[in-house]
């Protein structure tokens, strides 16, 4: 059975992926803000990396900290692509994929708080 940590460390890397995906398919139709592309593949990338290493497992407060810098940058983001150039669609997926990385660094700080910090945690 996974602990609570390898469960989060999986999510990580599902929301890596995802988020790789969306970059390449902003990079693919030639979204005008160039930093909202570079910045969703970066952020996929870092996901990803940290998640697939098992580096969530040994410094749970850097994932902590890296996920609520993604859920601010995604959210502001889609917040100015609907602002700035009406895109719609591209900035209700920025924002849902923040609430999901919201809803993750939630799962870490629990995790940080509660789990026990030795081999076999018990949620």
């Amino acid at each position: 059975m996974f602990g609570c940590k390898k469960i989060l460390c999986i999510g990580t890397t599902i929301l890596g992926l995802i988020l790789i995906g969306l970059g390449v398919f902003l990079l693919a139709t030639g979204f005008p803000l160039s930093f909202i592309t570079i910045g969703v593949i970066v952020a996929g990338i870092l996901l990803l990396v940290i998640g697939c290493l098992g580096k969530c497992l040994k410094a749970p407060g850097l994932l902590c900290l890296l996920l609520t810098l993604i859920t601010l940058f995604l959210i502001i983001t889609g917040v100015l692509a609907i602002a700035l150039l009406f895109a719609l669609t591209i900035g209700l997926i920025l924002i849902g994929l923040g609430v999901l990385t919201l809803l993750l660094t939630v799962i870490c700080l629990i995790n940080t708080c509660c789990c026990p910090f030795n081999d076999k945690p018990k949620c």
